[in-house]
């Protein structure tokens, strides 16, 4: 028979060996250096490998994507790519198949630019990715190809200072900047319209895009951080086509206490029965992405403003990064803000246990709230006469990543067109 004693023994040095790990994993969060490394990842891609300056060989036609820099106010320079949509390209193959490749010092000299600005109907995502990587990691080119399949339909994608080829260290103020200056450049060097954009954020990136938006809806804001350096041209508030959330999460606190690094490693699960430590250690974290306070303030000064607003947060529930509910959390703090006003029409469905509810889309959770009162556009389709309209929707497959690939995505931000 197996003596009891040494098993125990072994058993306790093992779970304190564990404990002692992670008490240093935790502290060593502590600092900033290290905690921004761990947040973002930035130096964790492929670009050692893979050359972001060939785009073919992320399965893009001859010259559908043009690699170029856009510069930040603070100085900074941020490597972005434009992809052309494929009814865009097949109508001028021949032209865009003979351009020169390569990425260009000025895109205004570009063919891409040219078809973007000749194009009555054209459209542009703007997509924002999570963390890690490079713009062209994992699923990212997908999304990419998937936006390109809507007719009209550019995308403009950007790494963050310090991610891929852009310059700098990222930090939440600078990722911001950097978020508010491409969009500022679509807006005024691209001389295309908010009404004719959309903004697609993906985990990190629900988190840029929403800043983004209340920065455009109301400059003034006192919701985004005093040490973000705006352009130096200032734009009365702006109303977007779409804003269009996947795998978003309320703050990064909140986030970080069921987080888990690739579903498996706790960040900051195991401190719940000490909610003190907790709590300290909640302090020390320097960026904390507070998206559900934004978000709120989006809904609020689009009110205010009598801006239009279309936002649709998107959430995989196989999620194994991100929860669903945290996503859930996200839209019932928008929700809240347009209830306060009491004339909103809402909708909620939900599939039960056996799965016998119908649910709007074939989701597992839909729900959406919107204002019941809407003026109706002048002749020339005036902005700040749409309502605010905002959804959640829960889709059953798609992970962390995947699901910003998948259908009800690209449906998502066809209907924020539509919707305009």
């Amino acid at each position: 028979m197996v003596a009891l004693e040494p098993v125990l023994k072994k058993a306790y040095w093992t779970l304190a060996s564990l404990g002692g790990v992670y008490a240093i994993f935790i502290i060593a969060l502590l600092n900033p250096w290290i905690q921004h490394h761990a947040l973002y990842a930035h130096k964790i891609h492929s670009g050692f490998w893979h050359d972001l300056n060939k785009p073919e060989s992320f399965g893009f036609a001859r010259n559908q994507v043009t690699p170029f820099n856009l510069s930040t106010p603070d100085g900074e320079t941020l490597y972005c790519w434009h992809i052309l949509p494929v009814d865009a390209y097949a109508a001028h193959e021949r032209e865009i198949a003979r351009a020169p490749a390569g990425p260009s010092d000025d895109f205004s000299t570009t063919i891409g630019y040219k078809l973007l600005r000749a194009d009555p109907e054209s459209h542009i995502v703007i997509n924002f990715h999570g963390n890690a990587g490079h713009l062209a990691q994992g699923w990212r080119t997908s999304t990419y190809s998937s936006l390109a399949s809507l007719p009209h339909t550019h995308t403009l994608a950007c790494d963050y200072r310090g991610f891929g080829f852009s310059t700098g260290r990222p930090s939440e103020p600078g990722i911001l900047t950097d978020g508010i200056a491409l969009t500022h450049y679509a807006l005024t060097s691209l001389a295309h319209p908010a009404s004719r954009t959309v903004l697609l954020g993906q985990s990190l990136g629900t988190s840029v895009a929403a800043g983004v938006a209340l920065h455009f809806s109301a400059p003034s804001t006192l919701d985004l951080p005093l040490s973000i350096t705006r352009p130096a041209e200032a734009l009365p508030p702006q109303s977007f086509a779409g804003i269009v959330l996947v795998a978003t999460f309320p703050s990064l606190p909140e986030l970080l206490t069921s987080y888990r690094i690739r579903g498996v490693v706790p960040v900051l699960a195991p401190l719940r029965p000490y909610p003190k430590i907790g709590k300290f250690v909640e302090k020390w974290i320097v960026d904390t992405w507070p998206t559900a306070a934004r978000l709120t303030a989006l809904v609020a000064a689009a009110k205010e403003g009598k801006l239009g607003l279309r936002l649709s947060v998107l959430h995989a529930r196989d999620d194994p990064d991100i929860d669903w509910k945290l996503g859930e959390k996200v839209f019932e703090a928008m929700q809240k803000e347009m209830l306060r006003d009491g004339q909103v029409a809402q909708v909620e469905e939900r599939r039960s246990v056996v799965g016998v509810e119908r649910v709007s889309r074939g989701a597992f959770v839909y729900r959406a709230v919107e204002d019941v009162v809407v003026g109706v556009a002048d002749e020339e389709g005036a902005e700040g006469k749409r309502g605010r309209f905002v959804e959640l929707e829960v889709v059953r497959y798609g992970g962390h990543n995947r699901v910003v690939t998948y259908t009800p995505v690209l449906l998502a931000v066809k209907r924020a067109f539509a919707s305009v």
